[in-house]
């Protein structure tokens, strides 16, 4: 197994491959089992892992912050369970490559007890087609979960997915920002789903999905829904898709710059938010590099 240098750099990061494991950090691993109970902050790559089902518990009051970098070369199956116990806080930032045009489908699922957190950053640059379920359980009260994601689709990528936050509990709290470019013959379909079940009053669902096409043959859909069975909440959702806003840019036109940058500038301005919330110098260029590769 090959570890990228930016990631060996670092004091702490755990490394899969197959029957293959390197842990130089403080979590505890043990059959496909990741156990972090202690502040920490973490790289985590998966090198084709598509051995068995990865669970990761975050124990009680543990702040914990993970950089999942999954390479894909092949056609690739990662299925991953996170634990948040009492209290806990889980940052987790994911990113999927493909060394060269192929598939990858991904099935998370995130069970939250009480007070607990999920701060999670999903950068979907992927070469070819991949598929994404993710479903987020808020399962005790005051568990709250914050999603940003950013898509950005070129050539012939076929991206899929789909999310799916229950409310299992009163004063539960959740917020989806989808964040999502089409270009050349890329299509990303998506569905955003909150549920929250009768007598979890209290609890706040928030979804929220944007896209620009910067194509003639790209294509964004996405298809937010809600599952309310309560009265006493707070739900909303909306998806906004369209192509770059021309008012922009003829405004940027007539300062002087050129068509390219100024789209370029639009674009920087879209991805920016996203971007900025990675905190990480490394990651944060590679990810302006892909991009700029990409449109």
């Amino acid at each position: 197994m090959k570890i990228p240098k930016y990631i060996q750099k670092n004091n702490a990061y755990i490394a899969l491959s197959g029957n293959e494991v390197i842990n130089q950090s403080k979590a505890v691993y043990k059959n496909n089992l990741l156990i972090f109970s202690d502040k920490e902050e973490v790289f985590v790559y998966l090198d084709n892992y598509s051995k068995d089902e990865l669970n990761i518990v975050i124990e009680e009051k543990a702040n914990v912050k993970l950089f999942l970098i999954s390479y894909n070369s092949r056609e690739t199956k990662i299925k991953m369970n996170v634990d948040i116990k009492r209290e806990g806080l889980l940052k987790l930032y994911s990113n999927f490559i493909s060394r060269r045009k192929t598939i990858i489908h991904i099935d998370r699922t995130f069970n939250l007890d009480y007070y607990s957190s999920l701060i999670l950053l999903n950068n979907l640059t992927y070469n070819g087609q991949l598929e994404l379920n993710e479903d987020i359980f808020l399962n005790d009260e005051l568990s709250n979960l914050d999603i940003d994601l950013l898509n950005v689709g070129s050539q012939d990528d076929d991206i899929h997915v789909i999310q799916h936050v229950y409310h299992k509990a009163k004063k539960t709290y959740s917020q989806i920002n989808n964040w999502l470019i089409s270009h050349g013959n890329a299509k990303l379909d998506y569905y955003v789903n909150g549920t929250i079940e009768k007598g979890n009053e209290l609890s706040n669902c928030q979804q929220l999905n944007k896209g620009i096409i910067l194509s003639d043959n790209g294509e964004i859909k996405v298809k937010p829904t809600l599952f309310i069975d309560e009265y006493n909440v707070k739900a909303s959702h909306g998806a906004a898709i369209g192509q770059i806003d021309e008012n922009q840019l003829f405004y940027l036109l007539s300062r002087g710059l050129s068509e390219v940058e100024a789209r370029s500038l639009i674009i920087s301005g879209y991805i920016n938010p996203f971007v900025n919330k990675i905190k990480n110098k490394s990651l944060e260029s590679q990810l302006k590099r892909k991009i700029s590769s990409l449109i």
